[in-house]
């Protein structure tokens, strides 16, 4: 495959998303032939910086007469994803949007006093029917949504976790074959580890020492259900009362969501440069690059709540994104 020659500020930004894509299984033949486009407006538009704002991206993202909605959305969307990838690398980038009216999944981050009810309905929760097994999972319940906001855990990967990987007194539990086959470690906080570690002692102690799951179904052999949990946690939140601003209830992957954007605006408060901070974040995740977790934070509108209350490093790092 010939390699494009790129000629404006942005070539080495360009050249670092087409080989870090393709490394990873992508062709990415028609964004390379769209960021050439872009390199050649660079140069044409007489812009002698990388930096990439909303008023030198104008006549980029103005569409042609006889342009197709598909040729314009992949020119947005192309340009986008090299915007992210310089905010992972600390160089400022405006995010366009792609005005199109598409239909995109609306996300629900959890605020404290959502989180504070849903728990608290977990944990007031009691079975129909109480039995040995559904009396048990009551115990697994109040432990398994707690991890996944604490930790952003995939909710497939929190169901499937075999006890021998988890290490309690380090406060580590190790994820195999998670998406994208990839194995990572994931660190509790102190509270979550004595939580943790008191629910595993109990439910040894009613299982007879037979623990293969960290959260076994009702039939022990097997783990908790993954689609069983989504269901329940949305008969949890039905009897929250709390009503979604977004019109759309959050699901378990909420959790993972809220956890993301928690975990940055903490770092935000305390004034520490998430940038460093990211790859952590990123690996943590499961995550194939930092990019995936930068797309989390700017799909929520009500996470810039925090940044834009910052001016230096903030704006460099998510922009403020405006609508023309």
């Amino acid at each position: 495959m010939i390699k494009k020659i790129y000629s404006s500020e942005l070539s080495v930004y360009i050249n670092g998303l087409i080989d870090e894509k393709r490394a990873l299984g992508y062709k990415y033949n028609t964004e390379a032939y769209v960021l050439a486009r872009f390199d050649r407006y660079w140069v044409e538009q007489g812009y002698t910086s990388p930096e990439i704002t909303i008023d030198r991206l104008e006549k980029w993202l103005s569409p042609s007469k006889k342009e197709s909605v598909s040729s314009v959305s992949q020119r947005v969307y192309t340009v986008k994803q090299l915007a992210l990838y310089m905010n992972a690398r600390n160089i400022s980038a405006y995010i366009p949007l792609n005005k199109e009216k598409r239909h995109k999944p609306v996300i629900h981050i959890l605020d404290s006093g959502e989180i504070k009810e849903l728990f608290s309905v977990i944990d007031q929760y009691r079975p129909a029917r109480p039995t040995a097994e559904t009396l048990r999972m009551v115990a697994e319940y109040k432990v398994i949504f707690r991890l996944i906001l604490t930790t952003g855990l995939r909710r497939t990967e929190a169901t499937s976790i075999r006890l021998e990987d988890v290490d309690v007194e380090s406060g580590k539990i190790g994820i195999l074959g998670a998406k994208g086959a990839k194995d990572r470690t994931v660190y509790l906080a102190d509270d979550m580890k004595k939580m943790l570690a008191e629910y595993i002692q109990s439910m040894e102690s009613i299982m007879d020492d037979s623990l293969e799951w960290l959260f076994p179904g009702i039939d022990k052999k097997n783990h908790i259900s993954s689609g069983g949990l989504g269901i329940k946690f949305h008969d949890f939140w039905k009897k929250t009362g709390c009503k979604s601003s977004n019109e759309k209830n959050p699901t378990i992957h909420s959790l993972r969501h809220t956890y993301v954007v928690m975990r940055m605006n903490v770092w935000m408060e305390q004034g520490i440069d998430f940038r460093i901070m990211m790859p952590y974040l990123s690996k943590s995740l499961g995550h194939k690059s930092p990019n995936e977790t930068y797309y989390y934070y700017h799909q929520v509108a009500d996470a810039f709540q925090v940044i834009q209350k910052k001016d230096t490093m903030a704006s460099a790092v998510i922009p403020e994104v405006r609508v023309r």
